[in-house]
């Protein structure tokens, strides 16, 4: 077992149980971000206001950014996202510890910057490891304060409905009432998210879906349209919903 598999048992082992409310499993990624320019756009195919999946072409995007722009590095992913910004909410409402997030990391550094900056946050990240993929990106590429969004999963694409399995992963599941995930989720594990559905359905509980981008009506209908049974309340846009 590594020093970093070590701490986070030792973390979870004193953690006293779980009592939150809410529950967000997706894709954790480490935005790399840089206000940028329009021929980096074009080099790559990209458009302002989207968000993709990164091809084989886009790979040298992410260490060109690097290279050429001042980057930050902020953790990411739009359910962890979610979850940190309610549990800000919440905690300002003087209710803390009340959100947990599941998704799949690497074993590197990127996963402990992404876990370090959710625990801060207040959130219980319940994260499974992949010690042979590492942590998945997204670039955010902003030209004059509009933003195109590449997601390169890597870990994140490779989480298993078996993770739901751990006493953690059960204690977080059988304590929240509102269970949320991104459309972007739909392109990992359809089968993840349709255990922890059926799960709340059964007790009565809130399922919320978010639609996330074009591409996922567009091109992932067939697992939309499953996930979306289980839905009390569905969030998209204008280009979404078109």
């Amino acid at each position: 077992m590594s020093s970093t598999d070590e701490k986070e048992t030792k973390r979870l082992k004193t953690m006293s149980k779980f009592e939150g409310k809410l529950l967000g499993m997706g894709n954790p990624l480490l935005d790399i971000s840089a206000n940028s320019e329009q021929d980096i756009l074009d080099k790559y195919g990209l458009k302002l206001d989207s968000a993709i999946l990164a091809e084989d072409k886009h790979q040298p995007l992410y260490k060109e950014m690097v290279e050429k722009y001042s980057v930050q590095y902020i953790a990411g992913g739009a359910t962890q996202n979610s979850m940190r910004v309610a549990q800000w909410v919440l905690t300002k409402a003087g209710k803390k510890d009340t959100t947990a997030f599941m998704g799949c990391v690497g074993q590197d550094d990127y996963a402990n910057q992404l876990q370090d900056c959710a625990g801060a946050d207040g959130v219980l990240v319940h994260y499974m490891k992949d010690e042979s993929t590492p942590t998945g990106t997204c670039a955010c590429l902003i030209v004059k304060g509009e933003r195109s969004l590449v997601a390169n999963l890597a870990a994140a694409n490779n989480f298993k409905a078996t993770h739901l399995e751990s006493e953690k992963a059960k204690e977080i599941v059988d304590a929240v009432d509102i269970y949320y995930s991104a459309g972007f989720f739909l392109t990992v594990s359809v089968e993840s998210l349709v255990q922890v559905a059926t799960k709340m359905v059964e007790k009565n509980k809130t399922v919320a879906l978010n639609l996330s981008a074009p591409f996922i009506v567009d091109f992932f209908a067939d697992q939309l349209a499953t996930a979306i049974e289980y839905a009390d309340f569905v969030f998209g846009n204008e280009s979404e919903a078109a």
